[in-house]
This record gives C-alpha cells, structure tokens and sequence, in this order.
C-alpha cells in the first residue's frame, strides 16, 4: 500500500461541507494540525506536542478548515537543504486528509504558503522536497511554477530509502 494519493491526473472530488478556509495556524489549531498530521499514521495524540512546537517555529504555518474540522496543512521555513549549503526558504507538510484529497486544497494551501513567503520575502525561491513516487504532488508543484532542480536520496535531512526524492525550486 502507499502512503500516496492514487495517481488518477483527471479525478476531482467534490467538497463536502462548504468552503475551505486558508488561514494562519494558532495554539489553538494545535488539536486539528496533530489530527491532519495523524492522517500520515499514529493518532492525534501521538502528533499534539510536535503540532505545537510546528505552531511556535514555522514562521509560515497554514491550516485549511472546512465546515470548522481541520482538513490540511501547509507551512514553510528556512532549512538546509543540501550538505554544506545555506539555509533556504522550503516547504513543509504539505498534506490532506484522505476523505478531502482532490478538491485542490493542497493545491490552494501551497499557493497561500508562496504567497506568504513572498510577502516576507520578495524574490527569494522556496523549494519543495517530494518523494519521486509521488507523481501527483510533483505535478501539483509543476502546475505552480516550480521547476525540477535534481533528484537524490537525501534532501534536508529527509533519507528516501528505497527511493528518491526531487528538489523543485519556484521561481
């Protein structure tokens, strides 16, 4: 089983519950962000105290909401990307619950996070780390700008076993 979406480029799903709302995440979201970051494994609990720390680091950390339930979550931050480099602007946790995947939320949540990164931090890049088995995710990223920069097995840190992982880069 993967841990990715199916990859079906044509498939959308309809939004149930009304519009998704995009804002930035507070202490209060702490519950919510732990239940989308459970979505990946473990329960909300397991994932409370890193949703928190999340809150208090990312200086760019989104939460999208719908019918008021936490559905996914986008942030950004400096990292070291490549051994010996310099910190730069990267995504993190780009993800959606399963049962509101292909509604574009993903797609909205990394358009909010260039945004907000923009506004910070006008001309700079922001990169994006995603496992090379992830066709859609590297399409979404494609669809908005981002460029493919290299392909390894260890990007900031992240050691794809058995894989690789791909370096995009927007703009």
């Amino acid at each position: 089983m993967s841990d990715f979406v199916a990859y079906e480029p044509g498939a959308h799903g309809e939004l149930r519950g009304g519009v998704v709302e995009i804002r930035p995440a507070t202490q209060d979201d702490a519950p919510g962000l732990a239940a989308v970051m459970s979505s990946r494994g473990g329960t909300p609990s397991d994932h409370l105290k890193a949703a928190q720390r999340l809150i208090d680091r990312l200086p760019v950390l989104l939460l999208a909401e719908s019918a008021g339930d936490a559905v996914g979550w986008c942030g950004a931050q400096r990292s070291v990307i490549e051994a010996h480099g310099h910190p730069e602007w990267l995504v993190g946790g780009l993800t959606v619950i399963p049962e509101s995947r292909r509604r574009g939320i993903a797609s909205r949540l990394l358009q909010c996070v260039l945004k907000a990164r923009a506004d910070g931090s006008p001309g700079e890049p922001l990169f994006s780390v995603v496992n090379a088995r992830n066709p859609a995710s590297i399409d979404l990223h494609l669809a908005l700008g981002f460029i493919e920069v290299a392909r390894a097995s260890t990007f900031a840190g992240i050691q794809f076993t058995g894989g690789e992982g791909v370096l995009l880069r927007h703009p």
